[in-house]
Parts: structure tokens; sequence; C-alpha cells
């Protein structure tokens, strides 16, 4: 079941706390990027360097990549498509938390909550986020949330 939650986000798995180390204020959040579209992993740039304490630790364009360049869990958040060529979003998120289950990833798409797979729900993402609603007060809020 879906809840809404500020600003556009979707916890789409519930009862599963995310545990994560790094805060807002000790050292900035490194945050990766993985969209197959070169102009949204732009933007994400820009939204990151505009939001106090977060920054940018990478990008790629494909799930396969994620999971390859990801060694050492070297994030705090990965933002993930969900439909890219390859591994998609759904599965890179899987793999990834098998391996790193300390990182937040949140699925990311233009889809409706409603019209997402079935399968992002129980793929170990922290939550969804519409494309149109990364912001900087909303990277803030679901990191301190998440603490």
């Amino acid at each position: 079941m879906s809840t809404r939650v500020n600003c556009g986000v979707y916890t789409i798995v519930r009862d599963k706390q995310v545990p994560h180390n790094m805060g807002v204020r000790d050292e900035p959040v490194r945050v990766w990027v993985v969209d197959d579209t070169a102009s949204f992993r732009l933007a994400t740039a820009a939204t990151l360097a505009a939001t106090e304490n977060f920054v940018m630790a990478g990008e790629c364009e494909a799930g396969e990549s994620a999971i390859e360049l990801l060694r050492d869990g070297d994030a705090g958040i990965v933002l993930m498509d969900i439909h890219m060529p390859g591994m998609g979003g759904i599965e890179a998120t899987r793999r990834i938390r098998a391996a790193y289950p300390e990182l937040m990833v949140l699925l990311m798409s233009t889809y409706d909550v409603e019209d997402l797979p079935a399968e992002a729900a129980d793929c170990g993402a922290a939550g969804y986020l519409h494309k149109e609603h990364l912001s900087p007060d909303v990277l803030t809020r679901l990191w301190q949330v998440a603490k």
C-alpha cells in the first residue's frame, strides 16, 4: 500500500527502515544519480549543487553500471530511474540494497504512483519520488526523516 508523504514522495514499503549513518550536518550527503536521460542527470546535478550539505558523488546511465560503480557503498542516497535499457532500476535497487543495506535508494520516474510496477513495492527502495518533485527542500526533508 502506498502512502503519500510531503512534496509528492511516496513510501512504497511499509515497516522497513532504511538505516544510514550519514547526517545532514556531519558531512555532505553523497548522492548517486542513475538515469538513462542525460538531461535529467544534468538537472539533478544542478539541484544537488543548490542543496546545502549534499554533493553529487557520481552518475551513470544504467543499472549494471550502478552496481559496478557503487562498490564500497560510496553514497548516502541513490536516485534510481525505474525504466532504463538493460537492467532496470527495480532490479538494480534489489541488488544494491542486498550488497549495501545502509544506502537509501529512491526510485524515480515520471509515472504516477498508481502506475508503478508491482515489483517496486518489494525491491528495497525507501520510496518513490516523481521526477518533477525533486528539489533541494525535498532532498533535505527525505534525509532528515530517514535519520
